[in-house]
């Protein structure tokens, strides 16, 4: 009788110590105190005000965002499951929050994405290592409500530069030769533009993200920023 009540509270033990570490696991804002991640905050959301960022209750943008802006890359806390809210100026309510995880040491771009009740954060992992010596690298982010949940986006010449890019995706880094970079952008697959594209001309050695946006058929646009 013993054994058997030595191996139920083991049991029992066992199952709580479980719980317990999934509980920790799991835990909201667990912020890494040591470790730093660096932030760049965009606003692609066309009919927001203007926005603040905070991670984890912690101010990275302290407000003036507008739509199409971006923040230089910003020093912030790395830690898991940390809350990520897009606050309107003026507002200690969020206008979009989400979670994730900022790895020690790494560079994350950060969103604020659709709108009104669409309105999302979406965080895309950074790679900020040099392009090919002469020439631009380049990732397409698909944000856009108003186009089909996967688009392809093309060259003004036919050539794919994103196939079957789903909603809230992100494709990797691809080297592009530098200059003017017209686009078209179709649902997946098909065979009518949604629109043309002229990006301002990339630069070699530089870094590029470039995002599709737009809640309604009208305001569809292509629009970039320079990760530095």
């Amino acid at each position: 009788m013993k054994t058997s009540s030595f191996l139920k509270n083991l049991v029992k033990g066992a199952a709580i110590l479980s719980v317990a570490v999934l509980v920790t696991s799991c835990k909201k804002n667990d912020v890494d105190s040591s470790g730093s991640a660096n932030v760049k905050v965009v606003n692609a959301s066309p009919t927001s005000p203007n926005q603040g960022f905070y991670l984890a209750n912690n101010a990275v943008v302290t407000g003036g965002l507008a739509f199409a802006n971006a923040s230089a890359y910003i020093s912030t806390n790395s830690g898991n499951n940390l809350v990520t809210e897009f606050r309107s100026d003026g507002s200690s309510t969020a206008f979009a929050t989400g979670k994730s995880d900022f790895k020690n040491g790494s560079s994350y771009t950060v969103f604020l994405a659709g709108d009104g009740q669409s309105a999302r954060v979406k965080v895309y992992e950074d790679d900020r290592s040099a392009p090919v010596s002469g020439q631009a690298k380049v990732r397409f982010v698909h944000l856009s409500d108003a186009a089909p949940a996967n688009i392809d986006i093309r060259r003004a010449s036919g050539e794919n530069l994103a196939a079957n890019l789903g909603r809230d995706v992100a494709t990797n880094f691809a080297t592009i030769a530098p200059g003017i970079l017209s686009l078209q952008v179709y649902g997946a697959g098909q065979s009518t533009s949604l629109g043309n594209f002229d990006l301002t001309a990339l630069v070699a050695n530089k870094i590029y993200t470039v995002y599709i946006t737009g809640s309604t058929a009208n305001s569809i646009s292509v629009r970039q920023i320079t990760q530095e």
